[in-house]
């Protein structure tokens, strides 16, 4: 039982000081800006994290099992976890680039007119999904491999790094909270997170930056083509720009996929494996041979 007590223990600790530190944000907006900057701040965060949620809650509850099971297969465990990497980055990097360019209209029709407010600080949250769902994913390879201390080691490092660029952002206001936030997770992070979750196993550091640059042009050709199709149109409605730019720059984004070879294999993974979880939350209960 002691394994299982301390690997246990090891991930109550992290998902403890890690919920704590990423809750502080809520705390500090209000204690020096008021009640009015929180609901801003919060409803912001809330238009981005919902999505996060019901993209990845799918993907963890296919692929965490899968990769326990994988462990006596080394080789056959590090593809397996490369493919879903990079076809959540692609995903990732798809949405972000339409989120980006399109956070004010977004917020606009989705909260209404009196959030306008809430745009600037979404559109900085934009940037804290090009890292977060790569803690999670990080997060497979200890839950899988239980290396529970590794889990806690880098949760420690993330916790308190979150809480500091809460700290360095708050001067600036609830977007700039955002901001430092999204920043210090991109360039602090991610990196402290892959390195500690390559550190040992089949999957290194190196394969989880391969992964992450290999798909990063589609955040860049999506931002790129939402961006110019916006800027056409300066004076349509929020609704109207959303109608006429979300379908651009999906549009470019699906078409460099389909030319793009690595794109295309992530993109066709990902389907797969969303199948799969239909699969095994749609299969019919076998009838109790007790009450039968």
């Amino acid at each position: 039982m002691w394994p299982l007590l301390n690997f246990g223990a090891n991930v109550s600790v992290s998902n403890f000081c890690y919920s704590l530190a990423r809750g502080s944000d809520s705390l500090l907006i209000g204690r020096f800006y008021g009640p009015a900057s929180v609901g801003l701040y919060s409803r912001a965060a809330a238009l981005l994290n919902r999505p996060l949620e019901q993209f990845l809650t799918p993907i963890d509850a296919v692929f965490v099992p899968v990769l326990s099971r994988l462990q006596v297969d080394p080789e056959r465990y590090r593809r397996t976890f490369l493919q879903a990497f990079e076809a959540i980055a692609l995903i990732t990097f798809l949405f972000t680039g339409l989120f980006l360019v399109l956070a004010e209209p977004l917020t606009l029709v989705v909260l209404g007119p009196k959030w306008d407010k809430a745009a600037v600080i979404f559109a900085a949250f934009t940037f804290a999904a090009l890292f977060y769902p790569f803690f999670v994913t990080t997060n497979w390879l200890f839950a899988s491999q239980r290396r529970g201390r590794d889990w806690l080691v880098a949760s420690m490092w993330v916790s308190g790094l979150t809480f500091c660029m809460f700290l360095a952002g708050l001067p600036f206001g609830p977007a700039g909270v955002a901001l430092f936030y999204s920043l210090g997770g991109i360039f602090l992070m991610l990196p402290i997170s892959f390195r500690m979750a390559g550190r040992s196993g089949p999957v290194r550091t190196v394969d989880l930056w391969a992964g992450f640059f290999r798909q990063l042009p589609v955040w860049v050709i999506v931002l790129g083509a939402a961006g110019v199709a916006r800027l056409s149109i300066p004076h349509f409605s929020p609704l109207a720009q959303l109608c006429v730019c979300f379908p651009v720059g999906l549009g470019a984004g699906a078409a460099f996929i389909y030319l793009y070879g690595p794109s295309l294999k992530a993109f066709l993974s990902l389907f797969d494996a969303l199948r799969e979880w239909q699969k095994k939350n749609l299969r019919p209960l076998k009838a109790d041979p007790v009450l039968t």
